[in-house]
């Protein structure tokens, strides 16, 4: 019975184990043998990627609420995508955050939101408007993912202690 819930998977030969154990063992030689140089990068890219993601960070508060009010808003999004289905309610939602956040900066051919809604916001670079809107949209998506993987969860417990009564 087993047997058909879960199809056994077939070997595929013992050369993909084998290479897979030896580029893992030469990885860890690697890593030791360069530990002093592969310090100095990781410290240096840290450097680089803590610039990164703070350099963009605006001075104006105006700004940063208006940073924060589309986070609360991708959220919202995000909630009702995972309530209204799965992967293609996400590429929606995905959609329509990227499109909100290029119309509240910019106005292709139309006046932006932000001159619209008459907040008249301080307008951001070009980098800081797509390290923003991409970090906002990272974690939200994150936040849409872990409801998933809970819903998922959930019901796989839920399957597996039913069937064990």
């Amino acid at each position: 019975m087993t047997g058909q819930r879960y199809p056994t998977r077939r070997s595929r030969g013992l050369l993909g184990p084998v290479l897979g154990g030896l580029v893992l063992i030469a990885a860890l030689v690697a890593v030791i043998a360069f530990r002093t140089q592969l310090w100095q990068f990781l410290k240096w890219a840290g450097r680089t990627i803590n610039h990164w993601l703070t350099g963009w960070a605006p001075a104006h508060p105006r700004q940063t609420a208006v940073i924060v009010g589309f986070g609360i808003l991708a959220l919202v999004i995000n909630w009702i995508a995972h309530v209204r289905g799965r992967l293609r309610a996400w590429i929606f939602a995905l959609v329509v955050e990227i499109g909100l956040w290029l119309l509240f900066w910019n106005g292709p051919g139309i006046p932006s939101l932000n001159d619209l809604m008459g907040l008249r916001v301080a307008r951001l670079s070009p980098t800081e408007i797509a390290l923003s809107g991409a970090l906002v949209i990272a974690v939200t998506g994150i936040v849409f993912w872990l409801l998933e993987l809970r819903e998922s969860w959930l019901a796989y417990r839920h399957q597996h202690t039913a069937d064990d009564e």
